[in-house]
């Protein structure tokens, strides 16, 4: 499923000479999370691609990456929802043409720069004020890696949100979690980004 067009999840990453990992490795259905990958989540495929709008078009790539959508308009995707430790995580996999990927990386870096105070987004419907927003660590293991924190208020209820974003080759992969990220899912899905 294709997402960016009209306001879907950003992320920033800077495309390589060479292929992602996983594009040699068969692709993104390969690299896709699996309940296997890791003990104690139950892993889903979810329905279809979150809506997301904001008032600020600068905003749009923070939005996207903290609500699970990509940015920009990649060749393609996979969608994995893992379940487990009292977190929900949504991981999309996303494969760019040429230097879209590192396109993305940029938008999400800018973004950061400008909408840190916070702003407001709209996904599927419901309004998500976010608070301010901060860099956070990111894991190493691929060619960029960039990690995201923020407090969102949705329905009156404040809870912690939070988003990695890893770039290989040309291959990114979003990570969106609330209230966390554990390290169980960021570990499975960096194995299957080498």
């Amino acid at each position: 499923m294709a997402s960016g067009a009209g306001g879907s999840e950003d992320g920033l990453l800077k495309p390589t000479a060479r292929p992602g990992a996983t594009a040699r490795a068969g692709g993104l259905g390969g690299a896709a999370l699996a309940s296997r990958d890791t003990a104690g989540f139950t892993v889903s495929t979810p329905a279809g691609p979150r809506k997301v709008q904001v008032t600020r078009n600068a905003c749009a790539p923070l939005a996207h990456a903290l609500s699970g959508t990509t940015v920009g308009k990649p060749a393609s995707t996979v969608v994995r929802e893992a379940s487990g430790e009292g977190a929900t995580v949504t991981v999309v996999l996303a494969e760019y043409a040429s230097d879209e990927a590192q396109m993305a990386m940029d938008a999400i870096a800018t973004a950061l720069d400008e909408c840190a105070a916070g702003f407001t987004a709209t996904v599927d419907g419901d309004e998500h004020k976010v608070g301010e927003v901060a860099p956070e660590i990111a894991p190493e293991g691929t060619d960029q890696a960039m990690g995201v924190g923020a407090t969102v208020e949705r329905a009156g209820k404040k809870e912690p949100a939070k988003a990695l974003i890893l770039r290989s080759g040309t291959t990114v992969a979003y990570l969106s979690g609330t209230p966390s990220i554990p390290t169980a899912v960021v570990d499975a899905q960096l194995v299957k980004l080498r």
